[in-house]
């Protein structure tokens, strides 16, 4: 994740009410599944707009020698996590480390010096629900 700008990241999980993933979905294979307790994604922030909105580069975890990617459309859109995303639209959150939950406002392809990758605007929610302190819960007791 180096380039000549030097851009913050934050890191964190996207979470549903619904804890349990569609089984018959299956990670793309370069794509490293989650880690319970563990962030599997990266988020580049590009621009803020006051504290509580911001539009980042969303990268993933891989197998390959660079431990973190620009996420790919085509990808994405085979995660388990993106599908929960198109079922549970309002209810689907970004789980940052250090700041809380934050709603999703889009997800959409844009393109940089690099090529295409997938920005997502995320809008800051001041109350964390129940049901995503409950999965960090299970997730810290495994």
């Amino acid at each position: 994740m180096n380039g000549k700008h030097q851009r913050p990241f934050v890191y964190g999980k996207f979470r549903s009410p619904r804890s349990i993933p569609n089984p018959r979905l299956v990670p793309p294979p370069q794509y490293l599944p989650g880690v319970p307790g563990e962030p599997d994604v990266a988020i580049e922030v590009l621009r803020e707009f006051g504290a509580s909105e911001l539009i980042g580069k969303i990268y993933v975890r891989t197998f390959g020698a660079t431990p973190w990617i620009p996420a790919q459309w085509d990808l994405i859109q085979s995660t388990a996590w993106y599908q929960e995303y198109l079922l549970v639209r309002q209810h689907f959150l970004f789980d940052m480390v250090g700041s809380g939950t934050w709603e999703i406002v889009y997800f959409r392809t844009e393109t940089d010096e690099t090529g295409p990758y997938v920005a997502v605007a995320l809008r800051y929610q001041p109350k964390t629900p129940n049901w995503v302190v409950q999965q960090r819960q299970r997730e810290l007791s495994r």
